[in-house]
């Protein structure tokens, strides 16, 4: 594998390595969202610390260890570096890592820490200790990772080799990456605590929802059964200021209990949904204008609305377009056209019934 890219200036290279056969062996994540390193955990630590003494041209910029993956924001600058190997730098750092961990550890097995300090689902009732003593399963992101105690304590851990990574090209990208690095913990919590709000439903059916078509969505469903959906839609022919009024009109309605759909694509929109999410009664129904993958991950911010079960994430489009990376316009505008459809069929409050849509066969 080779990257093509200008060899000059700063580049903000954003990576992802998980840890073979995903093995929960870095970290814990505790019920407050920090996080507790586990040994293998800091030798990934002390390693990715070593990057800018290794190489001044690199940087170690915003990271987070998962318990079985890390995020790296890794800073290249091409000036003083033009030859630099980033392919090559991230199998160094993988080999160097691992190796740290071999040799890092006292040998000794690590105190089971109380169970206050882990997360098993926010009863706050104790884990019962396994019947063996020397073996546990990792629970939710608490107790101890799913290996055999013996003489030599935890056993090396294996980075998988495929990797992914993602080049940041502006500001707004980058601020992106940062966001999502910080919150991980949190999004991981969110997810084990309601996945069912962060599971893809397949060809929903709803009596709003155009039957013709094949609806995917990610949420909460049960706001597609409220008879106070209204359309929102704001051009970008108008600045933010010109659409103030409609901005404050459009969030009073959802203070009162109104759920605004739309696609948040255009500058008034993005405000409007920036608006929403600090309404804390608000909900809000949000269209795509291409495909949901079936590995679908929400936004940072997304989730975050997400589990709180006042956000619906829904699409009538194909996998193909998804397949093609591309959102048209035209895809827009039919996204428009069906998001005022939808909001039309629910005013005329025939489709009685407080149901959720049901899910159709895979």
């Amino acid at each position: 594998m080779k990257l093509n890219l200008q060899r000059f200036g700063r580049k903000f290279f954003f990576i992802t390595l998980c840890v073979e056969d995903r093995a929960k062996v870095l970290s814990r994540i505790n019920p407050d969202a920090t996080v507790t390193l586990l040994p293998a955990g800091e030798a990934v630590v002390a390693a990715w610390l070593e990057t800018h003494s290794r190489n001044p041209a690199l940087t170690a910029s915003n990271f987070i260890i998962m318990p079985d993956h890390i995020h790296l924001l890794l800073i290249a600058n091409y000036d003083i570096d033009p030859n630099f190997d980033l392919i090559g730098w991230i199998k160094d750092f993988q080999r160097r890592s691992e190796k740290s961990n071999d040799h890092g550890g006292s040998g000794a097995p690590e105190p089971r820490q109380s169970n206050a300090q882990n997360y098993h689902g926010g009863s706050g009732a104790p884990e019962p200790r396994p019947s063996n003593a020397k073996e546990s399963s990792l629970r939710g992101f608490g107790g101890l990772p799913p290996y055999h105690w013996g003489f030599g304590g935890l056993p090396p851990f294996h980075w998988e080799r495929r990797f992914w990574l993602v080049l940041s090209f502006s500001s707004r990208q980058l601020k992106t990456i940062r966001r999502y690095i910080k919150l991980n913990p949190a999004r991981a919590l969110w997810k084990a605590r309601h996945p069912n709000r962060f599971t893809r439903l397949a060809n929903i059916r709803h009596p709003i929802l155009d039957a013709s078509r094949q609806w995917d969505a990610v949420g909460n469903p049960l706001l597609l059964s409220s008879p106070f959906l209204f359309h929102v839609r704001l051009t970008r022919k108008m600045s933010l200021e010109e659409h103030k009024p409609a901005i404050d009109e459009i969030i009073e309605k959802a203070r009162h209990g109104m759920i605004p759909v739309s696609g948040f694509l255009s500058p008034g929109e993005k405000e409007v949904l920036r608006r929403l999410k600090e309404e804390p009664l608000a909900r809000f129904i949000k269209m795509r204008p291409c495909a949901l993958p079936p590995s679908y991950d929400p936004s940072a911010e997304d989730s975050r609305e997400l589990a709180a079960d006042r956000m619906l994430i829904l699409s009538d489009f194909p996998q193909s377009v998804a397949d093609a990376g591309a959102i048209f316009r035209q895809n827009c505008l039919a996204m428009n056209d069906m998001a005022a459809a939808i909001c039309e069929r629910a005013n005329a409050n025939d489709h009685g019934g407080s149901g959720a849509p049901e899910p159709r066969p895979r």
